[in-house]
């Protein structure tokens, strides 16, 4: 996983002093592999106890580990990196084709990116969920509903049963003949939307299955959920809550529907029937 991807992403929810062990990694990453938990507390103000409690809450066993992951993180970085103008934040002035280059350049960023933060146990336990439930439902609003849909075109393409709403009425109708054989998945980026929390908390009730995909973050969404995907954001001056996370939602959707194809013939079928059914349309 990202060290410095997950730091940035969890940032917000971390305590004060952690936080400023956080905003250091963050601006000197290369001279962590150099120092112990005593010069790291000396050089943030904090306590050798915050910089242990920090990497545990980054999701390492001690500062030993963390130290490790955070070594490979930046050699990766380095084997990849490259300076362009398009690292930098859309500007006024920017020509067509600069904004052009740096929009593409910011969704590979989020599908690398997401790559690195995802939880691939995590995501094979949801494509079991999902292979066994007898219902499918899902929600989202905004452009995580736009998301939402997307991945319910595609379950519908390999003959699962799903069903999507965005009325919270009909949401509540729907959980109301839903199981525990049945998944409820949830998009919701912040993992904060109130209509969506609401609909977790009933499913909760209900032994619904849940499986969220939120940011990495803690949020309360992903705390009620049973199974957690991670979705990744950018620290940008220009609508990244447009942008990067949509790239970085559509891309966990792809892999679900692409792993949930290969593991079940039946559906490899489905799909392949479609592609029949669709070329007989086309003009030729």
């Amino acid at each position: 996983m990202g060290v410095l991807i997950k730091i940035s992403n969890i940032q917000n929810d971390l305590s004060a002093g952690e936080k400023k062990v956080a905003d250091y990694v963050l601006e000197k990453p290369e001279e962590i592999k150099d120092l112990n938990t005593y010069e790291i507390a000396e050089k943030t103000n904090t306590s050798q106890a915050t910089v242990v409690r920090f990497a545990k809450r980054i999701g390492f066993k001690g500062f030993p580990d963390f130290k490790l992951a955070l070594s490979q993180d930046l050699g990766n970085r380095k084997a990849e990196s490259h300076i362009s103008i398009i690292h930098e934040d859309i500007k006024n002035d920017d020509s067509f084709e600069i904004i052009g280059r740096k929009i593409a350049n910011a969704n590979t960023i989020a599908i690398n990116n997401t790559c690195e933060v995802t939880d691939f146990e995590e995501l094979e336990r949801a494509v079991i969920a999902l292979g066994k439930a007898k219902k499918i439902m899902l929600t989202g609003v905004g452009f995580s509903g736009i998301a939402a849909k997307d991945f319910y075109y595609k379950l519908l393409e390999l003959g699962k049963p799903a069903v999507i709403e965005t009325d919270t009425h009909m949401q509540l109708s729907c959980l109301a003949t839903m199981t525990e054989n049945d998944v409820l998945f949830i998009i919701s980026h912040s993992g904060k939307t109130l209509e969506m929390y609401n609909i977790a908390k009933v499913a909760k009730e209900k032994n619904i299955k849940i499986i969220a995909m939120t940011s990495i973050a803690p949020n309360p969404i992903r705390e009620l959920a049973d199974i957690k995907l991670n979705t990744v954001e950018m620290k940008s001056n220009f609508r990244s809550t447009a942008l990067t996370p949509r790239i970085s939602q559509l891309t966990i959707i792809d892999m679900l529907y692409v792993k949930l194809m290969l593991e079940n013939k039946k559906m490899q079928n489905y799909i392949f029937d479609a592609i029949e059914l669709v070329q007989g349309f086309k003009i030729k």
